[in-house]
């Protein structure tokens, strides 16, 4: 008989080494699920730290923006530290970020460096454990050029249309070197030369160039790549110099004037400047007091007798009154004008000038540390950086209505009359027309003084016996249909040195005529060449170079015609204004004016618009420094 026995020791030890297994695997298995916790987490404080740091560069750009428009920004700025928690389950992580700000200067530029440094502490639920610090940190150092200004644009336009709202188009003689850019379309022509318009920057429009497809675009936009884009953000033209207000000087107080003149001579960082009063007298029952009464003859001398008594010309008293004021200074910052500015001179620092008025640029604004004719960003005619770098002027000339050349003017400190632009100008810096009119011939344009030149009778003696206001004795004012002014005659004081002869006078149909005795100097037609160096932002496409047009009679007062706003009478086909020699300032890419409209594109927020106005040179990441 045999007799089987059961070993349990064997099936005890298969059980312990499952359960050994089970064990093991349950651990591994644990150890896998923990590494894996572990590497999420590492990773989730990685990505939130980095966005955290984003925002902190956004964060530093506001400060420098607040920065940018003081005098003396400080050398280092502490922000701060920003606590941002965060929960993801029943993880919980306060991330806090801190910020320095460091001002620096090279060369021409001024910037900033933003550093940041994230950290974490850990915690579950609403607990933090201020021990368990996060193993992952960021640090960063964004270099920033300052604020990017409208300067950069070497021509801007918010409107490309005349102030009739007409065409106006980039011909063949026009070749633009800087970055362009318009709200509107673009027009491009073929010129009577034989040629298109060449741009060697950036060219930008808010819509699209045309003709759609008629014209050879590689010949035209020869900029590095993109040369073109077409339908860009649009760029906000504000109708203020609001900065100017905001942060500039008001030497004359901020009470608008429209009655008075500021004329001012800059020589380095000092200026000159005199006050005109316009006094006008209108009260129509005050003839003899209030206005000059001019018989109107049938003829009179110097080109005949006087004639039989046609009519009477009553013409309001107009003077300007001027007396010294007290000048001063600009270093390095703006100055609000709160009337119509005459202004010229030799600038030095970095100054911008703004008026609520007209601005009339009397004569030549130069650098003083670049040679006139020279481009101060160091360019030579090869297109070569050669040429030493003005590192220290910036000019900026802000209106709030229009930037006007000046035809002449009667000096009020020695009482002679100048024509200095009459000869070539000279135009650095960059210069912003931002007048925002209920009718387009009031838009901001930048442009020149009297486009439709005529002559007139200067006074003089004959026969023994002085002569003035001839004109006035000869025709009736104002003109009408019935009693139009001859072709070609100046209208009273239209001319801003009337009176100034025409190259002849002689009319038909009014015999007797004859070419003016005398020697006064006549009516300047073609004005030489502006040189720009520099920029141009304007509401509207100022002209500089404009083709006699015959407008029929007189009638600057009333602007009978809503589409086209006033006329000036006939003017006849001349050629009337300057050639354009614009050489762009490289140096306005990395910093402006102080106070200069910024570069603002339309449809962001306020962060995303304040942004947008710097130049990000370097954005490296980095091992954290001791101590920071």
């Amino acid at each position: 008989m045999n007799i089987y026995k059961t070993d349990n020791k064997g099936n005890i030890g298969i059980a312990i080494v499952i359960t050994l297994i089970a064990v093991l695997s349950g651990v591994s298995l644990a150890l896998v699920a923990f590494q894996d916790s572990v590497s999420f987490r590492l990773q989730l404080d990685g990505l939130q730290q980095f966005h955290i740091l984003r925002s902190e560069v956004g964060r530093g750009r506001l400060i420098a923006g607040h920065f940018d428009n003081l005098t003396s920004p400080p050398m280092q700025s502490v922000l701060p530290t920003r606590a941002v928690p965060v929960e993801f389950g029943t993880n919980r992580t306060v991330y806090y970020a801190r910020t320095k700000l460091d001002l620096y200067s090279q060369e021409e530029a001024t910037g900033y460096y933003i550093r940041s440094l994230i950290t974490g502490v850990r915690g579950d639920g609403s607990l933090l454990d201020l021990s368990n610090q996060s193993p992952v940190k960021r640090y960063g150092e964004n270099k920033i050029l300052s604020l990017q200004t409208i300067a950069l644009f070497h021509y801007f336009s918010d409107i490309d249309r005349t102030i009739n709202d007409g065409l106006i188009v980039f011909a063949g003689l026009d070749i633009i070197y800087g970055r362009v850019h318009s709200n509107t379309d673009i027009t491009v022509n073929y010129s009577i030369y034989g040629n298109w318009p060449v741009f060697y920057g950036l060219v930008s429009t808010g819509g699209v160039v045309r003709p759609p497809g008629g014209y050879p675009r590689d010949d035209i936009f020869r900029g590095p790549a993109p040369a073109l884009i077409e339908e860009h953000p649009r760029i906000a033209f504000t109708p203020t110099a609001d900065r100017v207000r905001t942060h500039g000087n008001y030497p004359y107080g901020a009470d608008e004037r429209d009655d008075m003149i500021c004329y001012i001579t800059v020589n380095g960082t000092s200026y000159e400047v005199w006050f005109g009063e316009i006094r006008t007298d209108e009260n129509p029952t005050e003839w003899i007091e209030g206005y000059n009464k001019f018989t109107v003859y049938s003829s009179y001398p110097p080109y005949g007798p006087v004639g039989n008594e046609i009519g009477v010309n009553y013409i309001p008293k107009t003077d300007t009154i001027w007396t010294p004021a007290s000048g001063g200074s600009v270093n390095n910052t703006s100055v609000f004008i709160p009337m119509e500015l005459w202004i010229s001179g030799d600038f030095s620092s970095r100054q911008t000038w703004a008026s609520s008025h007209d601005i009339y640029l009397k004569d030549d604004l130069t650098y003083r540390n670049t040679p006139p004719g020279q481009r101060p960003d160091g360019i030579d005619e090869d297109g070569e950086q050669t040429l030493p770098v003005n590192t220290t002027d910036y000019l900026g000339i802000i209106s709030e209505q229009s930037v006007y050349i000046q035809y002449g003017h009667r000096s009020p400190i020695d009482s002679l009359r100048y024509r200095p632009n009459t000869s070539d100008i000279y135009m650095y810096g960059a210069y912003c027309a931002t007048g925002d009119g209920d009718v387009p011939w009031k838009d901001g344009v930048v442009s020149f003084q009297y486009q439709m030149p005529k002559g007139s009778t200067p006074a003089q003696y004959w026969r023994g016996e002085y002569f003035k206001f001839i004109d006035l004795h000869l025709f009736n004012y104002p003109t009408t249909a019935m009693n139009p002014w001859p072709r070609g005659m100046d209208y009273p004081w239209y001319n801003p040195l009337w009176p100034e002869p025409g190259i002849l006078i002689n009319v038909p149909g009014l015999p007797g005529w004859t070419p003016n005795p005398h020697n006064a100097d006549e009516v300047v037609e073609r004005r030489g060449d502006i040189w720009i160096f520099g920029s141009i932002a304007q509401r509207r496409r100022g002209v500089v170079g404009n083709p006699g047009v015959e407008q029929g009679i007189w009638d600057i007062h009333n602007e009978i015609n809503p589409n086209t706003g006033p006329t000036y009478g006939a003017s006849g086909p001349i050629r009337v204004g300057y050639g354009k020699r614009y050489h762009t300032d490289l140096r306005f890419e990395r910093t402006g004016p102080p106070h200069f409209p910024l570069i603002l594109l339309e449809g962001y927020d306020s962060e995303d618009l304040r942004d947008l106005g710097y130049l990000t040179e370097r954005w490296v990441f980095k091992n954290p420094p001791p101590n920071f």
